[in-house]
């Protein structure tokens, strides 16, 4: 079974503390740069060149997606910065953005320019949630009747905190 990762990716541990594990926190600013410049998380999975698990070469969509949530590279908890504040924010309204679903103006009233837009933000507990998806089906001794399970209760967890916003 692969050991799943229990340092997030840019880091690495020396005398007991966070420190910067070079190589990996220039592939993290490399995936914000260019998340920002626009490349999708396919794209930027299908680039990176250093495995996120030892013996784990490749890269999925998920993985980045993870990256680009992790507030840890801005420098909380104790963590070394590797990104701005202002570029984990610009990749957070991009992401947003990309995310975001449109309902059109009904076609009956032309002159309405008023458009629903179903914000989404998730919590710590949908962000547990994931993870704790991610680390079963990356698991070769995944259950799959838990991961179902997990899948159901992470869906309605992330429906409820979907605001609808009018401009």
């Amino acid at each position: 079974m692969l050991k799943n990762r229990s340092i997030p990716f840019g880091y690495c541990m020396v005398n007991g503390k966070y420190a910067l594990n070079a190589p990996e926190a220039d592939a993290v600013r490399k995936i914000f740069a260019d998340y920002m410049g626009g490349k999708s998380l396919k794209t930027i999975a299908a680039e990176m060149q250093i495995p996120y698990n030892i013996g784990k070469a490749v890269w999925n969509k998920n993985m980045v997606c993870r990256v680009l949530e992790n507030k840890k590279y801005i420098g909380e908890n104790g963590y070394p910065q590797i990104i701005i504040a202002e570029d984990f924010e610009q990749a957070a309204r991009i992401k947003a953005e990309r995310n975001t679903y449109r309902k059109a103006a009904p076609r009956d009233e032309p002159r309405q320019a008023e458009v629903t837009i179903m914000e989404y933000e998730p919590t710590e507990e949908i962000q547990r949630m994931t993870n704790e998806i991610n680390r079963q089906l990356d698991s070769e001794n995944s259950d799959k009747e838990k991961v179902e399970a997990l899948i159901i209760m992470c869906t309605q967890l992330k429906y409820t905190t979907v605001n609808e916003v009018k401009i």
